[in-house]
């Protein structure tokens, strides 16, 4: 259980918001603040006692959840994670351009808040610190196709599916389709942010949002989980309960 992690809530609706407040309190996290719409949420961050956000998409006033993700990431540079009763695809899509460090829809149980904050922590100082030991990592690679090569944005690939003899690599907004085997296309990748669940996948941890015991899921997508990575894949996320 982590302590003294200051979470703010953004949460227009009263019954969540103390479901919330008292899951997460048990838990042994504090409450920076508690906001119903997006001008309360800037008002709680602005003191600069917010480590954590969780934020309902659909929120009052003229500004959704969306764009409060936008101010903290230009502004506050701490980790948040989304609430939300949809998981349209739509909804998933916009949502997913913030880089948010996990996604929970509505009905969640006390467990899945537990998981879901507890990932998203580990995600995010796994990612401090490979900033940290890989500042001379390349940010793009360059791939093939057909006779031309296209630059890929390193920290946008989500997952790589292998295939018999070519790899899909999974992006926000789109796919990428090279020649090339997984173990190949590994040692181009900075391995301190990629990691094999299974045979044929590699998976962006800082995507990840839920573990399950043969699964694993990056928004709207569930990921194969073998039980030959299993170990690994969860030491990797300092994952305990």
């Amino acid at each position: 259980m982590r302590k003294n992690i200051r979470i703010l809530i953004v949460e227009d609706e009263f019954v969540t918001l103390d479901l919330l407040r008292d899951y997460l309190e048990e838990s042994g996290y504090e409450i920076s603040g508690d906001a119903m719409s997006a001008a309360e949420a800037l008002e709680v961050l602005e003191q600069g006692q917010t480590d954590f956000a969780m934020l309902d998409i659909n929120i009052k006033g003229d500004k959704d959840g969306i764009w409060l993700a936008e101010q903290i990431q230009e502004k506050y540079h701490i980790p948040f994670v989304f609430l939300t009763a949809f998981s349209d695809a739509p909804t998933v899509k916009a949502a997913s351009r913030t880089h948010p460090y996990g996604y929970l829809v509505k009905p969640f149980t006390k467990a899945d808040i537990f998981t879901t904050l507890e990932i998203a922590l580990s995600n995010y100082n796994n990612q401090k610190q490979d900033k940290t030991l890989n500042n001379d990592a390349p940010d793009t690679i360059f791939v093939k196709e057909n006779q031309t090569y296209t630059k890929v944005c390193i920290k946008e690939i989500r997952y790589v599916q292998a295939y018999k003899n070519y790899l899909e690599l999974r992006l926000a907004d789109n796919r990428q389709v090279i020649r090339s085997t997984l173990s190949d296309f590994q040692k181009a990748l900075p391995m301190s942010h990629f990691i094999q669940t299974h045979r044929s996948y590699l998976v962006n941890t800082n995507f990840i949002d839920k573990v399950g015991s043969d699964f694993l899921t990056i928004g709207s997508d569930e990921i194969p989980l073998s039980r030959g990575f299993r170990e690994e894949v969860l030491k990797r996320l300092n994952f305990y309960i």
